[in-house]
């Protein structure tokens, strides 16, 4: 007899972990964060998700920059994390070209799971052979369509020579076209990974790019997780659940989805933090990225300067701040 075919897929979500392989003081005197941490609560997820529920985990990019062990190596270390985590695709984000074409695309080949822009074309329309557009998995016998957005921002968020020849298309059309081509092709979920974001309060309510795109979709997609703005979004718009997970590895996404439009109103969506005090690192991703962080700790470690004075804020004026700025623009 075969296995039963799942009724909820668990969306695990992630965005803009900017090589934070090791847990950071929250401003409250606790830590939050760490690969090894993270790992923990993805599996968890994972482990909740039983019977007649599957799961995937997906990112909405700018995995690479920020942190000396993943800067130094070009992003390595977390392609080797999320490869041993078993992400199932992720969206290009602005930061993954900080390092150039010739580097992402080597992160590209590194990868197992699929790094997705469908709305990067070459300057004269043509696609660009190296990027995949989307991608189909399945899982608990859900045919589960993805499709990969590039926020439009690329090219003045990141070294503009970085991304010469390359257009970054509005999404729109390209995710209605997805969509729809995704369905033809049997999936019975469409869900879109996109590095766009926005903000949401109780007295305004959201703003920003992810929820302009959902309010103008016009093809049926299921869900979006958002990524850029490193805020904490969990939403419904239009009938489509809306995840953002801070940034840094500091919380996960989790959105239940029934399979089937008529179960709709039934979907949950939420975001975990990840509290490094109170969950158990996995041992084995510990041990995997132990040798990324030694090898940059002499740098890291190298004192620099001795400050003679404390630096307190005084108005809107960081004194820490001003040191670092002088510093950058004498260098």
């Amino acid at each position: 007899a075969g296995t039963a075919r799942a009724t909820t897929i668990r969306i695990i979500s992630t965005n803009d972990f900017h090589g934070a392989l090791e847990a950071r003081p929250d401003g409250n005197f606790g830590m939050r964060g760490g690969a090894a941490q993270l790992a923990a609560m993805i599996r968890r997820a994972e482990s909740e998700c039983s019977g007649a529920c599957a799961s995937l985990w997906l990112d909405a990019g700018d995995e690479f920059q920020g942190t000396p062990a993943s800067n130094l190596a070009y992003g390595r270390p977390v392609t080797d994390l999320f490869n041993a985590l078993g992400l199932a695709a992720s969206a290009i984000g602005n930061h993954d070209f900080d390092w150039g074409v010739d580097t992402l695309r080597a992160r590209i080949r590194q990868a197992h799971y699929a790094m997705l822009a469908a709305n990067i074309r070459y300057t004269d329309g043509r696609d660009v052979p190296w990027i995949r557009q989307d991608t189909v998995v399945m899982r608990g016998g859900v045919k589960i369509g993805i499709v990969g957005i590039a926020t439009t921002l690329t090219p003045i968020t990141t070294k503009a020579s970085n991304v010469e020849g390359l257009r970054f298309d509005d999404p729109v059309a390209t995710v209605n076209a997805h969509a729809k081509s995704l369905r033809a092709r049997g999936a019975d979920l469409v869900i879109v990974v996109d590095h766009d974001g926005g903000f949401c309060n109780r007295g305004t309510g959201c703003r920003g790019e992810i929820f302009d795109l959902a309010q103008r979709l016009t093809e049926p997609v299921d869900a979006i997780v958002s990524g850029h703005t490193h805020s904490l979004v969990t939403t419904v718009v239009k009938g489509i659940a809306i995840v953002q997970a801070l940034s840094s590895g500091r919380a996960i996404g989790v959105i239940d989805l029934p399979v089937g439009r008529a179960a709709r109103a039934e979907t949950r969506e939420e975001v975990r933090m990840v509290k490094t005090d109170s969950i158990t690192a996995d041992p084995a991703i510990e041990a995997m990225l132990s040798g990324a962080t030694q090898s940059v700790a002499p740098i890291v470690a190298r004192p620099i300067a001795t400050v003679a004075a404390d630096m307190p804020r005084r108005g809107d004026q960081y004194a820490l701040g001003n040191l670092i700025a002088d510093a950058q623009r004498a260098a």
